[in-house]
């Protein structure tokens, strides 16, 4: 029989129960790099009230706080029955977070 030649694997990484690479190999995320105090904002259309009247309401996406996993919270408005009252919610959700932050945010809501 003839011996062949093997090729060496290439080494192993080592990852965690969730498949993420070890020793700050990975920062994880997946979304790609995350600027500090990056906000995104937005109004949408809420459910129609009893009466069938359309509502709206404002989200913002501001990034989790440090002891979280990295990523995004969506943060929502109350609903309102006039979309200018849900854009000018949406400025003040932005100026709550730059503020003080993710906590300013879950407050003013």
């Amino acid at each position: 029989s003839r011996a062949r030649d093997i090729s060496p694997s290439p080494p192993k990484e080592e990852t965690d129960w969730r498949g993420r690479k070890i020793n700050g190999q990975d920062s994880g995320g997946g979304g790609g790099p995350e600027l500090e105090g990056e906000v995104t904002t937005r109004v949408i259309d809420g459910a129609p009230n009893r009466a069938g009247e359309p509502t709206w309401l404002a989200e913002i996406y501001v990034p989790r706080p440090p002891p979280m996993r990295p990523g995004t919270i969506c943060v929502r408005g109350p609903l309102r029955f006039d979309k200018k009252f849900a854009e000018e919610d949406g400025d003040r959700l932005v100026k709550a977070h730059r503020d003080g932050g993710y906590k300013s945010v879950l407050d003013l809501r």
